[in-house]
């Protein structure tokens, strides 16, 4: 792996050109691909050799086979299980209570960078690892929204995408708060289906913290070009915390603020439907 940092308007990010990503990044998940191929994530289909730990009985802890950080982990359900946050969201915040303070746990939803979409499944990585784990509890870059049983809500400013911040000490009440947030996605984007958001959570002194990015889109209309105006870069909530993983070493190389910046603003959802969503949480 080879990184290089680059400055943005009001926030930074890693490139990092990692070959072995490729697969991960070129995934097909259309429906039709994912249907057509052997579940990674089964157990008779994992990688030879690879181990795991077993997990409060229905998970294995997993060594991720292309990792984009020393000690980057995969906690994938033991049954075949489509990923869908809304149903798991209270694992999601265990997960981040029995790691501690020294992980970040992540989730992508099936249609924003998950490459497995019909497999429960979540990440951990060491904290510190991503920008926005320093940009963001930064009072200049934070806007409070409301506060809901004991819950705050907040808003990320000035940091080049859109992020909802989710604030408290009660899982239960955070579920909740987070439920209703992803209700009035569903409500405001007129879907049934699970809207798209890539999360990170950090759990510390018994306080929990997620990172809700919404989106608009899987990947910038740039990855589907050809030649040289292809730009492989697939943003998932790794990419959305600021380390934009290239597997192509032009992409490393011709990345700049400009092109960085403009991904973020395809693949984010827009001010005014977030303005929306957080208008009726008071309500929730």
């Amino acid at each position: 792996m080879r990184t290089r940092e680059i400055v943005c308007d009001g926030f930074s990010v890693r490139i990092q050109h990692n070959p072995g990503r490729i697969k991960s990044t070129m995934a097909d998940v259309e429906e039709k691909a994912i249907n057509g191929r052997p579940c990674f994530l089964c157990l008779n289909n994992l990688p030879e050799g690879q181990k795991g730990i077993f997990y409060r009985d229905l998970y294995l802890i997993l060594c991720n086979p292309a990792p984009v950080f020393p000690s980057h982990l995969t906690i994938s359900r033991l049954n075949h299980h489509p990923q869908a946050i809304a149903e798991h969201i209270d694992t999601l915040l265990r997960i981040a209570g029995d790691f501690g303070d020294r992980w970040t746990i992540l989730y992508n939803g099936p249609k924003c960078g998950a490459s497995a979409p019909d497999h429960l499944h979540f990440q951990a990585i060491p904290s510190g690892q991503m920008p926005i784990e320093k940009e963001c509890p930064e009072e200049k870059n934070l806007t409070r929204i409301t506060r809901v049983d004991g819950v705050y809500i907040l808003r990320a400013r000035d940091l080049g995408r859109e992020i909802i911040i989710i604030e408290g000490d009660d899982p239960a009440c955070i579920s909740s708060v987070f439920k209703g947030i992803l209700a009035a996605m569903k409500k405001d984007l007129h879907t049934d289906e699970e809207p798209m958001v890539s999360i990170a959570v950090f759990h510390k002194e018994e306080r929990w913290r997620l990172l809700v990015f919404p989106r608009a889109k899987h990947r910038p209309d740039a990855f589907f070009k050809e030649g040289n105006d292809r730009v492989v870069v697939s943003p998932a909530v790794i990419e959305m915390g600021g380390v934009i993983v290239t597997p192509m070493e032009k992409d490393f190389e011709g990345l700049d603020a400009s092109c960085v910046e403009g991904i973020y603003r395809e693949v984010s959802l827009k001010a005014n439907i977030v303005d929306s969503i957080l208008a009726s949480i008071p309500t929730l």
